[in-house]
């Protein structure tokens, strides 16, 4: 056999698996599971029933794209409000 027809085993962080949609909520910050279903109402988040099995599960890697983007939100609203100029002390002006 040639080296280039070998299969190589897969890498792990490449590997993808389901969670529980409690351990979801946990994952994201929420108090309770009934986030993620609104969520999934949302069609922000898809929910998947694995055959011989009543619970939902959810990717965990979905959950980790959604952690991502709320992180670069954060940090972007963090520059925006920064970048502000700030004015001094004193008298406030009167709005129009």
């Amino acid at each position: 056999m040639d080296q280039n027809s070998e299969i190589s085993p897969p890498i792990l962080k490449d590997l993808d698996r389901f969670i529980k949609i409690s351990e979801a909520a946990d994952l994201l910050g929420y108090a309770n599971y009934q986030s993620i279903h609104h969520m999934q109402k949302r069609g922000l988040i898809d929910v998947y029933s694995l055959p011989h099995n009543k619970l939902k599960r959810v990717l965990l890697s979905d959950i980790t794209a959604i952690l991502e983007q709320s992180k670069s939100e954060e940090q972007n609203y963090f520059k925006k409000a920064l970048s502000k100029n700030k004015r001094g002390r004193g008298r406030p002006r009167k709005f129009n």
